[in-house]
């Protein structure tokens, strides 16, 4: 059995390594026509505030909690080719671009002349970046061990999948749908193998995984339909029908494909829960009956349903959040409301993937009962 075991993981890791080195060579190989209006000869560095020779900046009077002004740097540049260079720019401390400077800030700053002159971008926010992602990881390893670190590495393998290969098929022309399709499927095998190994519980969490994120991005697409809503009607519209232009990107479907990626974690974590569940309740109880097993696996899913759709709708609800206080400043009516493009995105969104992690309880449930007993018959040691 060990032996199967390891056996079957390094069959596992080897395809692993293959994909990701198929990865490496895709980008690398990768050719295909940039934006129009890309920048040229534009070069970015580090720098740190030394001095401040002239400071205007003072409360806006129409605002007085936001300061705004002009401030002329002395900076140092920290970092690449240019490090130690010492710069003299201006920064313009405005309402909605509003980056006031300190003896010590930090910032990026742009060239277009070697850093004879240079504009500052925004604020070198690198750092605390980089804290907070340590501060995450040290807390899932601290707390989960083994399987924290199992869990990072699955997640950064979905990154991995989202940047390096559903983003390159978009732009040399393949629909999005497609594309995510292919790295759920992907990710979805990888994610569980190396969470619980392969197993038939492991096995009936795939498929109700990935059966069920399909479902939702095929109600998203019906129902977008429907009301008529494509990427078209999201805010990025515009830019990518500018960056299309002239290049093979296909973006009219990037709607429903992000339908796929923001249920998938929901999805898996459900299926998961529920498939584990009733092995566990069937390493208990060898003589329940598949009916009582079943309708078990359906009680304890009705508490993950209510956590997870509440998941669902609060993160795209909290991702339009500044919208919707707008929305209620104006006073808009409910019929303007509702049938308004934003607002049905997100409503789209959010619902399309709280259904699909409903229907995956009672799917996985009953895959679950039929693996469960079948196990010893399964090839997955």
């Amino acid at each position: 059995m060990r032996q199967g075991r390891g056996l079957s993981s390094r069959i596992t890791a080897a395809a692993i390594g293959a994909f990701l080195l198929f990865l490496l060579v895709f980008n690398l190989t990768l050719r295909f026509r940039r934006p129009a209006d890309i920048e040229a000869g534009i070069a970015y560095a580090k720098a740190r505030v030394i001095g401040i020779e002239n400071d205007t900046v003072r409360p806006d009077p129409d605002f007085p909690d936001i300061r705004i002004g002009r401030q002329d740097l002395v900076l140092e540049i920290t970092g690449g080719a240019h490090r130690g260079e010492i710069i003299r720019t201006y920064n313009l401390v405005e309402r909605i671009i509003n980056n006031p400077a300190r003896v010590g800030t930090r910032f990026i700053i742009s060239s277009y002349d070697n850093f004879l002159t240079a504009l500052v971008v925004d604020y070198d926010r690198e750092a605390v970046v980089y804290g907070l992602a340590a501060l995450f990881a040290a807390a899932v390893v601290a707390l989960g061990r083994r399987k924290g670190a199992r869990s990072l590495l699955a997640l950064l393998f979905t990154l991995v999948c989202i940047f390096f290969f559903f983003i390159p098929l978009t732009v040399v022309g393949v629909d999005p749908i497609l594309a995510a399709l292919a790295v759920v499927a992907v990710s979805t095998v990888v994610t569980l193998w190396m969470l619980n190994g392969w197993s038939a519980k492991t096995a009936s969490a795939v498929v109700g995984c990935v059966t069920c994120t399909f479902l939702a991005g095929l109600v998203a697409f019906l129902f977008g339909a429907l009301a008529r809503v494509t990427t078209m009607n999201t805010p990025e519209a515009e830019t990518l029908l500018f960056v299309s232009r002239g290049t093979h990107l296909s973006f009219r479907h990037l709607l429903f494909a992000g339908v796929l990626f923001s249920s998938l974690g929901a999805i898996t974590d459900t299926a998961m829960s529920i498939s584990s569940s009733i092995f566990e309740l069937r390493a208990l109880n060898p003589k329940l009956p598949r009916t009582q097993l079943f309708r078990s696996g359906m009680n304890i899913g009705r508490d993950v349903m209510g956590t997870m759709t509440d998941t669902l709708i609060l993160a795209f609800t909290g991702g339009s959040i500044n919208t919707l206080v707008i929305f209620y400043m104006y006073a808009l009516p409910y019929m303007r409301l509702i049938n308004m493009q934003l607002l049905v995105v997100e409503i789209l969104r959010g619902l399309s993937s709280s259904i699909a992690v409903v229907v995956s309880i009672p799917v996985t449930a009953l895959l679950a009962v039929l693996l469960c007993d079948r196990k010893k018959d399964i090839n997955f040691p």
